[in-house]
């Protein structure tokens, strides 16, 4: 699993390479967007809190595609071992500048608890030129567990960095 994670994080990285030259800021004289953020996410795809890295890949000016990895640690809710979770989602950034909306498909996979989380989400993403990064991102979870009556409508708010 290590591995497989290993070697998607470096095609992507190498994808973005290929298209270095293409800045998507638009604008002469504008520095691009940065592609790279680290944030910290309370509650939202990780329930009650993860850290996340994403990667901007662009697509055309004003659009691009947002892949994301993150996790977390977590007590379960039947026993007190500690388990770690592992969020993926892929989606689209349309914006330019600093202000974007962005919609994403996600998974949530919890080792130790029998939930396995699809996220479906749409929200505001501010990434600054100094690398400030804030999201509101309302979602709809749909829990694989049915006896468990975590699900529904859901929100989460990230702060972090971009590079």
């Amino acid at each position: 699993m290590k591995n497989l994670v290993f070697i998607l994080v470096a095609i992507l990285l190498n994808f973005n390479n290929l298209r270095a030259e293409q800045g998507n800021s638009g604008d002469p004289g504008t520095p691009a967007t940065r592609k790279n953020s680290v944030y910290f996410e309370l509650l939202g795809n990780g329930v009650i809190y993860s850290i996340n890295y994403d990667r901007l890949i662009p697509l055309e000016k004003g659009l691009n595609l947002i892949v994301r990895f993150g996790g977390n640690e977590y007590h379960g809710v039947t026993n007190s071992q500690l388990s770690f979770n592992f969020i993926g989602s892929a989606g689209l950034l349309f914006g330019k500048r600093v202000h974007f909306f962005e919609t994403s498909f996600g998974y949530t996979h919890f080792l130790r608890e029998p939930d396995r989380l699809f996220t479906l989400a749409a929200g505001y993403r501010l990434q600054g030129r100094k690398g400030l990064v804030i999201r509101l991102t309302p979602m709809f979870i749909a829990n694989t567990q049915t006896v468990d009556s975590f699900g529904g409508i859901w929100i989460g708010l990230s702060l972090g960095y971009s590079f």
